[in-house]
């Protein structure tokens, strides 16, 4: 159906951009371009965000985020009342790309749950087959992206899949070869589904990990902390994944500084008293040791023998002196003393 249109009945007019049209009206959340036309309509040269959530019906916050979201896109220029500029922020890219939906923060790519969340995974802007062929065809990056990641996964993504490929690169910023090593990162993790591949590259732009060589840094990071859990799985005898409690208990000794070697020793030392494998009383051996400054094994000896000594000068030798007290509960009570507490105990 075509229309015949006439405006000579209308009244005043303002200006609207045509990169609006151009660029964005399809890719841009509805409330913003309400926010924009708003802004656009009026004689005056500042922005109240209170009085523009009012006129155009919106959240106070959405108007803010609106704000930042077109001075991002250059279609405006603002500043704060101190004359500040304001840059494009996390807050306006997740209003328009998530629908508003908040997202828990994640720490490791390993806490993803790639099926929680599932619609806030993907983005929302609809392409057809048609479109997404034309946005590849028009821009070389995202074509050779879609290739590379095909090549990458050992398969052909979809219509969805591409679509979030252009949702990373467009609306996070993301370069090509950023998302790729992403996808590449989470193949050697065994994470092929592309949910999770755009969970993990969302939950770094939240923390601000967004250029290539802070990627490459987290990526490293991320190797390094694995292969610590890996390795301190098999030195503690785990036959299984270690469990969240374990990982949390294993990273902890990791931001400690202890070696798996240390971690070794402390694990005879607690299947010496315990006979089994215990992960607290493990933590307060290394959490006495940390105390003491002790990161080595040559300094486990020396304070063992430290304590040998101390104990055959007190007690003149004799080993078969009765004691009236028991040496599981005195060591116990020695790894976990604290000086400064009242009681004595953490």
């Amino acid at each position: 159906m075509i229309y015949r249109i006439s405006c000579d009945r209308w009244g005043r007019f303002f200006t609207v951009p045509c990169s609006v049209v151009d660029d964005y009206i399809k890719l841009s959340d509805g409330e913003f371009i309400k926010v924009l036309l708003c802004i656009l309509c009026s004689n005056s040269n500042t922005a109240d965000t209170e009085l523009l959530a009012a006129q155009a019906g919106v959240s106070e916050q959405t108007a803010h985020d609106a704000v930042i979201y077109w001075a991002g896109r250059g279609v405006i220029s603002a500043e704060s009342e101190n004359g500040t500029p304001i840059k494009n922020t996390e807050a306006a890219v997740k209003a328009q790309t998530e629908g508003k939906a908040a997202s828990a923060p994640v720490s490791t790519a390993e806490a993803i749950d790639p099926g929680r969340n599932t619609s806030a995974v993907r983005a929302l802007v609809k392409y057809s087959p048609r479109e997404l062929a034309e946005i590849a065809e028009k821009n070389q990056d995202i074509k050779m992206l879609i290739n590379d990641i095909q090549k990458t996964l050992c398969r052909t993504i979809n219509a969805t899949e591409t679509a979030g490929l252009v949702n990373l690169y467009e609306y996070y910023g993301f370069s090509a070869a950023s998302i790729l090593m992403i996808a590449e990162y989470c193949h050697q993790l065994g994470k092929d589904r592309f949910a999770y591949i755009e969970t993990v590259a969302r939950s770094w732009f939240e923390r601000g990990i967004v250029e290539y060589t802070d990627i490459e840094a987290e990526i490293i990071r991320q190797s390094k902390i694995r292969s610590y859990q890996n390795k301190a799985a098999k030195v503690l005898g785990l036959e299984s994944k270690p469990s969240k409690r374990q990982r949390e208990y294993i990273d902890k000794w990791n931001e400690m500084g202890f070696s798996t070697q240390m971690l070794a020793i402390a694990y005879e030392k607690c299947m010496d008293s315990k006979n089994k494998l215990s992960f607290g009383y493990i933590d307060g051996i290394l959490r006495n040791w940390a105390g003491k400054s002790i990161m080595s094994p040559e300094q486990v000896a020396d304070d063992d023998k430290r304590f040998s000594q101390s104990v055959v000068k007190k007690y003149g030798g004799d080993k078969n002196r009765e004691t009236s007290y028991d040496l599981d509960e005195w060591e116990q009570f020695a790894m976990n003393y604290n000086p400064n507490s009242r009681g004595g105990k953490e």
